[in-house]
């Protein structure tokens, strides 16, 4: 199956057309459960799989194949948006689609309740448009954060899961994107004083300011982190992992796109400064907090805070070679969390709950899935032979050559949180509290086997993930 097929015809109408009908048709069905989200595990598959043999030097270019140019028939113009696949894109739309299909078919065995097929596709349909919009009646960069408080509700709403749980987790996915919205629109108001002021730099630095405020705010760092501990206490362990990569992912490609769009934020505001002291305090404080979790749900939100901190201080180190690392430490991370999520969704489906009494001994029966649980968030942290160690290395190597004592935080942060999991292994490879505990079936153990295998693999052979990442520098770079 051949990419150009995306570009023979109206790639952002089909895109978006698609995934909305396979949306309402979903939603129809939805009490099947299985059948249904194997169906859209297939769709997204495929639009991973056409996203991905796209050229991005051709979209770049405006040229495929003999010289043929990319014509307004690749666009899609309604109430003054226009939408349009370009290079920019297309690796963070690979990316989200690979890991939507990753979600979707292991829901086909874990179900993560009967909203979440419909309400998957429904949001890859938005992030969709998110990603296309290349003209807006305002400046793009500007409006995009009023796309993500729109993302931000429905994953809200899918999280709840129909669960009769407190929901206040999920609603908290809400709260930075209203936050930091009214922020950009004033940006907005001061960059169009500049340009009727350029000999002032006043209004520059102020709207610099605000948007790195806005940029921090939608990063949800401490003291806004709470969601993420909460959403994976209450919420649906695939359906977790799915909507914060998916959400996470725009918030890194926004970053990219403001700070290329406006260069005078490393210069006229402490861009750097922020990031780097905001990161570095998330990701203290996720790796002492995890040391006081004992609930493996919430451990895991804060081992995936942790890791989503160093991310944040690396994005403070100016560079290529920064946001290189970013995007191969990204693609780890959501090896780690759905291999976590994995062997999480596994414990509640066949234990009923994760709390951790009832946990007890249950690696004694699920014992691939819970090795599947400890070395996603083994991962998580940069533990030695899990996916994430590489990525942890090579990031406290380029923090460490500014400033030791951060990466020597970060250090014993992580080794926090090493020592909550092993607690943790222990309450799951313990003695057997429920004697009449199922054991895992075939079809398991194999889903199990094949995630610990993937973060192995790449703990081992990290190289595997030059061509990805080379990709999306390439694209960044267009």
């Amino acid at each position: 199956m051949n990419g150009e097929l995306l570009l023979a015809v109206n790639a952002p109408a089909i895109l978006v057309v698609i995934l909305i009908l396979a949306a309402a048709i979903t939603y129809v069905l939805r009490d099947w459960e299985r059948w249904t989200a194997l169906s859209a595990g297939v769709i997204t598959g495929v639009f991973a799989l056409l996203l991905w043999r796209l050229d991005v030097v051709q979209l770049a270019t405006g040229v495929v194949n003999e010289g043929t140019l990319l014509t307004t028939s690749q666009t899609v113009e309604r109430f003054g948006f226009t939408l349009q696949l370009h290079a920019t894109a297309l690796p963070a739309m690979a990316l989200i689609f690979l890991i939507a299909t990753v979600a979707l078919l292991l829901a086909a065995r874990f179900p993560q309740g009967r909203s979440f097929v419909p309400m998957t596709l429904a949001l890859l349909a938005g992030y969709t448009i998110w990603y296309l919009v290349t003209v807006a009646p305002v400046d793009v960069s500007l409006i995009l954060p009023l796309g993500l408080i729109i993302l931000s509700a429905l994953s809200a709403v899918a999280l709840q899961a129909g669960r009769p749980v407190h929901a206040a987790g999920p609603l908290r996915w809400m709260v930075a994107p209203v936050l930091a919205f009214p922020l950009f629109i004033v940006a907005r108001y001061y960059l169009e004083l500049a340009a009727l002021t350029p000999e002032d730099i006043a209004p520059q630095r102020t709207a610099a300011v605000l948007l790195t405020f806005g940029l921090l705010l939608l990063m949800a760092p401490v003291p806004l982190h709470s969601v993420a501990p909460a959403t994976a206490e209450s919420a649906p362990p695939l359906a977790t992992a799915l909507f914060t990569l998916l959400y996470q992912m725009a918030l890194i490609f926004l970053i990219s796109r403001v700070v290329i769009q406006y260069p005078f934020m490393e210069t006229l505001a402490p861009l750097n400064i922020w990031f780097a002291w905001t990161g570095l305090v998330t990701a203290i404080w996720a790796g002492a907090a995890a040391v006081g979790a004992s609930q493996p749900g919430r451990l895991w939100g804060y081992l995936a805070l942790h890791d989503w901190g160093i991310v944040i201080l690396l994005l403070s180190v100016p560079g290529i070679r920064t946001w290189s690392l970013v995007a191969f430490l990204f693609v780890l991370r959501s090896v780690s969390m759905l291999t976590a999520a994995t062997g999480l969704a596994a414990l509640e489906h066949y234990v009923g709950s994760v709390d951790p009494e009832d946990l007890q001994g249950a690696g004694v029966r699920l014992p691939w899935n819970s090795a599947a649980f400890l070395l996603g968030g083994l991962g998580l942290v940069g533990f030695p032979l899990s996916a994430g160690f590489s990525g942890h290395w090579a990031a406290l190597q380029i923090i460490a050559a500014s400033d030791w004592r951060s990466a020597v935080a970060v250090l014993i942060a992580s080794s926090a949180a090493v020592f909550a999991l092993i607690r943790m292994a222990r309450i799951l490879y313990g003695p057997l509290a429920n004697p009449y505990l199922r054991r895992e079936q075939t079809f398991g153990v194999v889903m199990a086997v094949g995630v610990l295998l993937l973060s192995v693999g790449l703990a081992v052979a990290p190289q595997l993930l030059n061509v990805p990442v080379s990709r999306a520098i390439l694209a960044f770079g267009s």
